[in-house]
């Protein structure tokens, strides 16, 4: 399993609106786990070409079941002495692109690729 740390790096302790790495390449039947460390982030899967956008639909036009994790809220979980995580399965090697759908986060850079090509 891979993990990538959203809005922490506990690595380095560095801050911000971001995703600890932006790039994972991962093989067919591994998982991803984002662990949400500081802030009110989501995962949100997108497309290249629109990479700010909720993806509905693939590059045929085909609807998707997207990916997306939700809004979760680390200081309220960090208080019980948690962190919130959301995994996701890799099924194949397309790459998968993401963004965190909070106010403005994205705009600022807050997005990543599983697989990029």
């Amino acid at each position: 399993m891979q993990v990538v740390y959203v809005g922490q790096n506990p690595a380095n302790n560095a801050t911000g609106n971001q995703y600890w790495p932006e790039k994972v390449t991962a093989e067919p039947g591994s998982m991803v786990q984002f662990q949400f460390w500081t802030g009110n982030h989501t995962v949100t899967q997108s497309s290249f070409d629109s990479p700010c956008e909720p993806i509905t639909q693939d590059a045929n036009g085909t609807a998707v079941a997207a990916i997306k994790s939700g809004f979760m809220p680390a200081e309220e979980s960090a208080d019980m002495g948690m962190i919130p995580v959301y995994t996701v399965m890799i099924n194949d090697t397309k790459p998968l692109w993401f963004f965190c759908g909070q106010g403005e986060h994205c705009a600022g850079g807050m997005a990543m690729v599983i697989n990029e090509k």
